[in-house]
């Protein structure tokens, strides 16, 4: 039998044990569940949704406004920046200046790529990736984010595989601090998946889908209250009953920047100019034609200035149109105009398509306008040949027969007009009596002058 003393210390022991379990179970799930604690107190009290619209292709346009867009609420805290997205591509640098701009930004960024048809392919998908809210509208999609230029066969070392990792390793870590699918934005890029918007929402590469921005199931109505994750921390959002919603508008310059810096523009900008000139050398005097057709591609050159431009394949364009001048010029039997056709199309294909792009024409504005600098050219061509031949086919002497009458008498000069020409008079005889306003016949024509009958 144990005496009480012993009975009273084992009971110490054990109570001893019991409270240092607890102590070190409660510590360790502070320890493990205490950051997930304070990231779930994080809030957002949104009080107004400050929208851009990105419409367009990823150029230096899109990152100047939605920099003066940030800047303008940089110092209200209960301000979002709501991004309106549907871009089919653009410029690597400046996706990746713009993914810093979002990552890095004091306020809440918010991303919806609709309405419904719109699309966030290419450098809209990798900027996809670092916004930590980011909703779909059902009929839209995502993805196709391999370079233009790249391809499948890639081999280690080259320059494009470079680009592709080091945007691979970018979208892992943005799609991965913003809670969503490193695998699906992965593949984006290296197999150019393309999702739509119920796809990408099961692979997790969105928060949801939803069709419009306001009212009743919009987007603001459906962030209220949810939680949501930026830079591995997770914050909630608590839209204010009271909010505004603003649209942040592209300035003038802005506007006239954005049309011309599309690479579909700034490709039939060029092309008019071109055949312009084209145009002048084939029938010149004017100069009509060929100013407006250097202006034009003036502007072009702004553009592809702003645009990653593929020079070698400018360079071709631009010999094509030097090779259809030459035609005009050298008796080739229509070999140089083959080859213009040839460097045109095959110039124009990869006139954008470089390591840093995701730009390219579209087959449509491509193909329309290839087609109408072809038939123009060969328009242009055939009344050049008509005409000509009309020349070669008339008689040697067309003056011959003809009635005219004196229109001027300078001296012993006596001028008359000819098919709306100024011919001077000679003739075999006295030509003193003639008078202006006389009627006399040509004999033909005789060099620079016309031979008339007295």
């Amino acid at each position: 039998m144990k005496s009480p003393s012993k009975i009273s210390r084992s009971r110490y022991m054990r109570n001893t044990i019991i409270t240092s379990f607890v102590t070190i179970i409660t510590f360790l799930s502070m320890h493990f569940f205490g950051n997930d604690a304070v990231a779930q107190t994080k809030e957002y009290k949104i009080n107004k949704f400050l929208i851009v619209e990105v419409n367009e292709a990823i150029t230096p346009v899109t990152l100047n406004h939605l920099k003066k867009a940030q800047e303008s609420i940089k110092n209200e805290p209960g301000s979002a920046l709501l991004i309106k997205m549907n871009t089919p591509g653009g410029l690597v640098s400046i996706t990746k200046d713009i993914m810093h701009l979002i990552a890095n930004s004091e306020n809440l960024v918010i991303g919806w790529i609709g309405p419904s048809s719109a699309s966030a392919t290419s450098a809209g998908a990798i900027i996809s990736s670092s916004i930590p809210t980011l909703y779909m509208a059902d009929g839209t999609r995502i993805g196709a984010a391999t370079p233009i230029s790249g391809s499948s066969d890639i081999k280690e070392g080259d320059m494009k595989n470079k680009i592709i990792n080091d945007l691979v390793a970018l979208v892992k870590s943005q799609a991965d601090g913003t809670g969503k699918n490193p695998k699906i934005y992965t593949k984006m890029i290296t197999e150019a998946t393309s999702l739509t918007a119920q796809e990408a929402l099961e692979e997790n590469a969105h928060n949801g889908i939803v069709d419009k921005i306001q009212g009743e199931d919009g987007l603001i109505e459906l962030i209220n209250g949810k939680e949501y994750q930026k830079h591995h921390e997770k914050y909630k959002i608590s839209v204010e009953s009271n909010h505004v919603v603003v649209t942040f508008e592209k300035t003038i310059g802005q506007k006239v920047m954005a049309f011309f810096a599309s690479p579909d523009m700034a490709y039939i900008l060029f092309l008019i100019g071109a055949a312009l000139i084209y145009l002048e050398f084939q029938a010149p005097g004017g100069f009509i034609a060929g100013s407006v057709g250097a202006v034009l591609i003036l502007v072009a050159g702004i553009s592809f200035g702003v645009l990653s431009l593929n020079v070698g394949a400018l360079l071709l364009v631009i010999a094509s149109f030097v090779l259809f001048i030459l035609e005009i010029y050298i008796t080739s039997f229509g070999i140089l105009t083959i080859a213009g056709i040839a460097s045109l199309i095959i110039g124009s294909l990869y006139l954008f398509q470089t390591e840093e792009s995701y730009l390219q024409i579209s087959a449509t504005v491509l193909f329309s306008s290839i087609g109408a600098i072809l038939s123009f050219i060969g328009l242009i061509a055939y009344i050049f040949y008509k005409s000509r031949k009309r020349i070669f086919s008339e008689p040697d002497d067309p003056y011959s027969g003809s009635t005219v009458a004196i229109s001027a008498i300078d001296g012993d000069k006596y001028y008359t007009q000819f098919n709306g020409e100024l011919w001077q008079l000679t003739a075999n005889g006295d030509m003193s009596q003639l008078k202006v306003g006389d009627k006399v016949t040509i004999i033909k024509k005789d060099n620079v002058k016309l031979l008339i009958n007295i």
